[in-house]
C-alpha cells in the first residue's frame, strides 16, 4: 500500500466531505480516502498495482472540487 495526500478545494460541509470520499473510494486499488474538512485535504491510501495519483483529480473534479496539489 502506498499513500498521498492532495489539497482539495471547494469542500465546505460534511456532505462535501462524503462526495470526495464516495468518488475516490469508487476506484478500483483505493482501500480508504479520508477528507479533511478543516485542512482541505485528503489522504488516500492505494494499491499502486491498480490504481496511482493519476486517476484521483479526474475522480475528485466529476464530483465537482478542484485539486490544488
Amino acid at each position: 500500500m502506498e499513500s498521498t495526500t492532495l489539497m482539495v478545494e471547494g469542500m465546505t460541509c460534511e456532505g462535501c466531505v462524503s462526495s470526495v470520499k464516495r468518488a475516490l473510494e469508487a476506484i478500483p486499488g483505493v482501500k480508504s480516502a479520508e477528507p479533511s474538512l478543516e485542512k482541505g485535504t485528503v489522504k488516500i491510501e492505494y494499491d499502486p498495482k491498480e490504481t496511482g495519483p493519476r486517476n484521483f483529480t479526474p475522480s475528485i473534479e466529476a464530483a465537482g472540487f478542484e485539486v490544488v496539489g
